[in-house]
């Protein structure tokens, strides 16, 4: 007896694959550079002015101008040495008329003052120079003093960065069916009774 046979066909199924990686785009911008440059130093001076003074007290005294205060005390000084000059002398003059009648005649006593008193002043003069010496005008110095500062020209420059800049697109992959599964029975070989 010829059984029949029954005859299994498949077709497997079949996955497609699609993957998309777009690249990797870097963006870096070029760093802002500032730069400035001074071409001559800046010379600062500065100065204090030389002092002198100068005392010349002993040649104006040589020259008879004193101050009104020192005048004053010669002066003075002066004054009572001539009062107590003219205190002797009329003193003594006194005396001298007390003995009138001692010394012979009251008329040589009285010609004698008289004579004394209207004498004829004698000036002494001698060549000078005024002041009499250098050494009489001093001098006192304070020396003066200049200071330099130099600020020297500096070259500056200021360099800002920029960070990179990343642009990562999405990486994709998509899956589909490039071939659908299948699956056919056939009988094969022998008869059917297929009024069975």
């Amino acid at each position: 007896m010829d059984f029949p046979m029954v005859e299994v066909n498949t077709t497997k199924a079949k996955l497609g694959m699609t993957s998309s990686r777009p690249p990797i785009q870097i963006n870096q911008r070029e760093a802002d550079i500032s730069m400035e440059q001074k071409f001559m130093d800046t010379v600062n001076i500065s100065t204090e002015a030389v002092e002198v003074n100068i005392d010349q007290s002993e040649a104006f005294a040589d020259a008879g101008l004193i101050p009104p205060l020192e005048r004053t005390k010669q002066f003075a000084s002066k004054a009572e040495q001539t009062a107590s000059e003219f205190v002797a002398k009329t003193a003594r003059e006194g005396e001298q008329m007390k003995s009138i009648d001692e010394n012979g005649g009251g008329g040589k006593v009285i010609a004698s003052i008289a004579k004394e008193n209207t004498r004829l002043i004698e000036l002494e003069t001698e060549m000078t120079t005024i002041p009499e010496s250098a050494d009489k005008v001093k001098f006192d110095v304070d020396p003066g003093s200049i200071t330099f500062d130099v600020e020297k020209a500096q070259f500056n420059m200021d360099v800002q960065p920029h960070e990179p800049e990343f642009q990562v697109p999405r990486w994709e992959v998509q899956h589909y069916m490039r071939q659908k599964p299948s699956i056919e029975f056939n009988v094969v070989g022998g008869q059917v009774d297929r009024a069975l």
